[in-house]
């Protein structure tokens, strides 16, 4: 064990790779909450899969990281020495309903904490954000009033001047076996704090109908005459209730804000529907949703793409008559001289009720010489009953013949929604394109006064990129379903358990190799492809910031931890500079056992900070990175002499194998920090600490 140690420490310590932009500095741990029904005190509830920092916000002025925690807690972060030494404090506000976003606004001191209370309106949570005193004490956050919203609040963002807060109220739909599916309207509330004695609510509607969504090309994933085929035609019609949904049905109801951000003069909001792949364009001023853009379907014709489960990259084939909806979960605004763009991190999701699932393996759809849609017709280019295999779905049918045709993609999941499916002949629906779900990249888009003008796509970098630089991780998962069974996760969510054992079952989903030599969930390098099928390298946040005379933009694909680092100066021509891994232990290590050795990294980093110098903790600029699943933070430094550098550099802090010999057992307490609630790793306590134990061991 001596040995092992040694060469874990050692291989933590390894100095930056000469040609990396952004290096790693620091990653701490942090609780998702309080254990055993304590309430008070510093939060001591360690475990993987709690979603412990769903969000992160910060507050610049008094340094203070906020960390959102799906446990109904919010945390607060001491700061003030940057990311070498961030302790999470004791002060915790416990607040009702799910909460889903923080956001703070340090020249006013105030602290937003959304909440959603399904299937009832939401909530935001105004406070008078924590503050510190001269010797470093913090002082709580205070409420001043809870403001009630649309339905769903998913997001919220403060305008620049802190006086509107915009909620984007993703409304999701709720499906039981009663009542069938209630699906409330999406919208997005403009909250005014200007004055905070008299804050008053503005709820934003959207005022378009299925027929003019069509004509702006608006995926809808139930439509009004969706809800009726699914409801009354098709094959699963004795199984699913859609009635009230039907006789309620507005078109709001099939919207669903995800994100929203603010126009440079503050004057629009600009709302991300991500079920949608569109964006709405909501006039602060008059509290009037303006219009609403697509963001296009992405062809695959000319763009190589991953659906072959070949256990890597070695096949990726341009596919005619293959698209996808982007639906990015989350956008950024970048303002270049007087025109205004829009990053988006194209993660692509898809809806679920009760029987209907709009995702359907593609060999569902194209069954032999048959469509499995009953009643539905197809565009002659893309199936023929006649010749299935000649038309454009050849390579997802059912009766796909590798042999034939060179190669199947027979359960690539594809979203049977407005943009594949017309749904006018609610008995015959007709299906006039082949459409998958994501994006599998990121995208720049140029507000116009028509719309959105798309400048820049990231085609198939991600994909012949991240597999390039971190085969391991291609395609693969880590997410709350490796959790072990009988951890913190298994009690907390007994819904979640029948899933979890198959996923610690070899005979199952596990792996006869956890990382330890015993069965358990694989480890992130044992799942390689097993997203190809569905929606590939799924971005998910996104943010963008000036770092040594530049502009870059960073994201991370959501469920194998790759980034990418882009050099945007040139807004109409990124360039790819950086691939790095945010969790290399995981190549060999299940999350259970990373997260006990310490070793684990951001797995599910739905939060990014960017962090411009003046107004980064350490003076020089950085990224913050929040692992929600892994309940951790890893901060990154731009090192400016490296930034000149052309091509993409690579990241890998991989650790030694001995690694694998951790102990199983996951520590309920962070090991190895004295004071404070966060263990943290330091190349530099580590270089020390290694050089003492390879003397030990020689």
């Amino acid at each position: 064990m001596r040995f092992a140690l040694a060469s874990l420490l050692l291989a933590a310590a390894a100095p930056a790779a000469a040609d990396e932009v952004i290096s790693l500095v620091k990653r701490n741990y942090y609780a998702y909450g309080y254990k055993d029904g304590t309430t008070s005190g510093k939060p001591d509830g360690y475990a993987y899969g709690m979603g412990g920092l769903e969000t992160i916000s910060y507050d610049k002025i008094q340094k203070i990281l906020y960390g959102t925690s799906e446990a109904g807690a919010v945390t607060v972060i001491d700061y003030a020495n940057g990311p070498e030494d961030a302790p999470q404090t004791d002060i915790v506000l416990t607040i009702e309903g799910t909460l889903t976003h923080t956001s703070v606004c340090p020249e006013r001191g105030l602290l937003f904490v959304v909440s959603l209370d399904d299937p009832n309106p939401g909530h935001v949570f105004v406070y008078k954000a924590a503050t510190r005193a001269e010797d470093g004490t913090i002082t709580p956050p205070s409420l001043i009033t809870k403001v009630e919203v649309g339905y769903g609040p998913d997001m919220a963002r403060p305008n620049s001047a802190c006086t509107i807060l915009a909620v984007a109220n993703e409304g999701e739909g709720e499906y039981d076996d009663i009542t069938g599916l209630t699906n409330p309207p999406g919208s997005v509330s403009l909250i005014n704090v200007e004055n905070l004695d008299n804050i008053t609510v503005t709820n934003v509607v959207f005022p378009w109908t299925d027929e003019e969504l069509a004509a702006k090309d608006v995926h809808l994933p139930l439509s009004k005459n969706a809800l009726e085929y699914w409801n009354s035609h098709s094959s699963i019609a004795d199984e699913v209730n859609f009635d009230n949904a039907i006789a309620t049905y507005t078109s709001a109801d099939g919207l669903e804000p995800e994100w929203a951000e603010w126009s440079a003069n503050d004057e629009y909001v600009l709302v991300n529907l991500q079920e949608n792949s569109a964006l709405v364009k909501v006039n602060a001023v008059t509290g009037v949703a303006e219009d609403i853009y697509s963001y296009g379907l992405k062809s695959w014709e000319n763009n190589p793409i991953d659906i072959i489960e070949d256990d890597g990259c070695a096949t990726m084939p341009t596919v005619p008559g293959l698209f996808s909806d982007r639906r990015p979960d989350s956008i950024e605004v970048v303002v270049v001289g007087d025109e205004t763009y829009i990053l988006t991190a194209n993660e692509g999701d898809d809806v679920e009720y009760g029987p209907f699932e709009e995702k359907l393996k593609s060999k569902d759809i194209f069954v032999g010489s048959s469509l499995g849609l009953q009643g539905a017709t197809a565009a002659n280019e893309i199936f023929d009953a006649a010749s299935p295999m000649d038309g454009q779905s050849k390579y997802f049918n059912d009766d796909c013949d590798e042999e034939v045709v060179g190669w199947c993609a027979k359960s690539m999941r594809m979203a049977v929604g407005t943009s594949m499916v017309d749904f006018s002949n609610v008995t015959a629906p007709h299906i006039k394109k082949i459409v998958a779900i994501g994006g599998r990249g990121v995208s720049v888009y140029k507000l116009t006064d028509d719309g959105l003008e798309l400048v820049w796509d990231s085609g198939s970098e991600f994909e012949t990129e991240g597999c390039k630089n971190f085969p391991w991780a291609h395609n693969g998962i880590q997410d709350e379903e490796f959790a072990a069974v009988n951890s913190t996760r298994w009690f907390a969510d007994p819904g979640l358990q029948e899933t979890l054992l198959e996923m610690n079952d070899p005979e199952e989903d596990g792996c006869e190799d956890g990382g330890d030599g015993n069965p358990g969930a694989c480890p992130l390098g044992k799942t390689v492809d097993e997203r190809s099928l569905k929606d590939g390298y799924a971005a998910e946040a996104i943010v963008s910031g000036m770092a040594c005379g530049k502009r870059y933009m960073v994201t991370v694909s959501e469920k194998n931890s790759v980034g990418f680092l882009y050099d945007i100066s040139d807004i109409s021509n990124p360039q790819l500079v950086q691939v790095f891994h945010l969790s290399p232990a995981s190549e060999t290590l299940n999350p259970n056992l990373a997260y006990a050795a310490r070793t684990i990294g951001e797995i599910d980093a739905e939060s990014i900070i960017f962090m411009e110098a003046e107004n980064s903790p350490t003076g020089e600029a950085g990224i913050l990175f929040a692992g929600a699943w892994s309940s951790t933070t890893s901060f990154w430094k731009f090192n400016c002499d490296k930034a000149t550098g052309d091509g993409a550099a690579q990241m890998d802090e991989k650790p030694a194998d001995d690694a694998a010999q951790m102990d199983e057992k996951p520590a309920e307490e962070p090991m190895g920090d004295n004071s404070s609630s966060a263990f943290t790793v330091t190349s530099s306590v580590l270089a020390a600490a290694a050089v003492a134990l390879v003397a030990l061991v020689v």
